[in-house]
């Protein structure tokens, strides 16, 4: 069975760049990608290619090219390599109204998460396949936590 893109292991933060011009969730060609950075598409390739010393990507164009292809996956990758998490955060809103509904959400992924490791204890271990049912809860849990922690500092105003 194929690994999902989304979930497959790179080699380098450069591997993972260089897939995602190839194959941007945005849908757009690599060479478009190219034309977005102001870049040449032989170009953007050769900086992406870490056996080519000659050609660097700028790191200041890493932002750029994660908008361009639409995807949060260096983020993560680099979060990862620090062993840490990338939790994306939602722009702000309706804030009285959308904090009280984000402190029931908070309340159901936690509960979500407890009742998977409450599952997954049942035989006394936890094996590979419910490892990853804990951590997708648990990510879910902290992004509603964080979500409801910036609600909550955007309602107080400046200080």
């Amino acid at each position: 069975m194929a690994t999902p893109r989304n979930q497959r292991m790179y080699d380098s933060l450069l591997d993972l760049l260089q897939d995602l011009v190839k194959h941007a969730p945005s849908g757009l060609t690599a060479e478009q990608v190219a034309e977005r950075l102001g870049k040449a598409y032989p170009t953007l390739m050769n900086e992406l290619n870490a056996a080519i010393d000659t050609h660097k990507f700028g790191l200041q164009q890493l932002i750029p090219l994660m908008d361009i292809v639409d995807s949060d996956l260096p983020a993560h990758y680099i979060a990862g390599a620090r062993h840490g998490v990338f939790v994306k955060l939602p722009k702000g809103g309706k804030l009285a109204e959308k904090t009280e509904r984000q402190a029931l959400a908070c309340v159901k992924e936690f509960g979500d998460l407890m009742g998977e490791v409450h599952d997954a204890l049942q035989n006394g271990s936890i094996e590979p396949n419910e490892r990853q049912r804990i951590a997708k809860e648990g990510y879910e849990a902290l992004q509603a936590i964080l979500t409801l922690l910036r609600l909550v500092d955007e309602e107080g105003g400046p200080r």
